[in-house]
């Protein structure tokens, strides 16, 4: 693959392991800077896991604001400017993640978003704001760009992961993501 061919790619996508197991899709959404080929060894352990799944690694939609790779929303700015900047990111996600299910055949109700860092606020969010795109979140190391709102309801299914001694993305914001979720009457753990 070319540079500017891999500056153009989308996504990067496994084929199931087993055409016989149950068929899902599992959308991987990688940590700022980095890019779906660094993110593939997590797809196959995943895959490992659920060999009838169709697993795609969406790239990040822009260039890294620190040197190489993907970010998928501009970090710079106060807390408002960045809910915007995560706002229209996530709108041209949902179009990505539906163009994938639409290519695999396989439905929101079988699809499940894993994201890690700055990919983990992307699928959290894109929960909130497409809640029929996905049945299940998994939020490696992510927070919410925003705390959740009063009558604010989460329909998929959320898993937070957050390891306890994390210095970029401290564990208080898992945590209050949780009671935030939880408040809401969401399925979270």
């Amino acid at each position: 693959m070319t540079p500017s061919e891999h500056e153009d790619q989308l996504w990067l996508e496994l084929p199931p392991i087993s055409r016989r197991a149950p068929k899902r899709l599992l959308v991987f959404l990688h940590g700022a800077g980095s890019c779906p080929e660094v993110f593939a060894p997590v797809a196959i352990a995943w895959q490992l896991k659920f060999p009838g799944a169709t697993a795609a690694i969406l790239q990040g939609l822009m260039p890294a604001a620190a040197g190489s790779g993907h970010d998928w929303f501009d970090m710079r700015g106060d807390t408002r400017r960045r809910a915007a900047s995560v706002d229209k990111a996530v709108n041209e996600l949902a179009r990505r993640v539906k163009t994938v299910q639409d290519e695999s055949g396989i439905e929101p109700c079988d699809t499940t978003l894993v994201g890690f860092s700055q990919g983990a606020t992307m699928a959290l969010e894109l929960a909130r704001a497409h809640p029929r795109l996905s049945a299940i979140v998994v939020a490696y190391a992510g927070r919410l760009s925003r705390p959740i709102r009063d009558n604010e309801q989460m329909r998929p299914t959320v898993h937070l992961i957050h390891g306890e001694l994390d210095s970029l993305v401290p564990v208080v914001h898992a945590k209050q993501a949780l009671r935030g979720l939880q408040a809401s009457g969401a399925d979270v753990t």
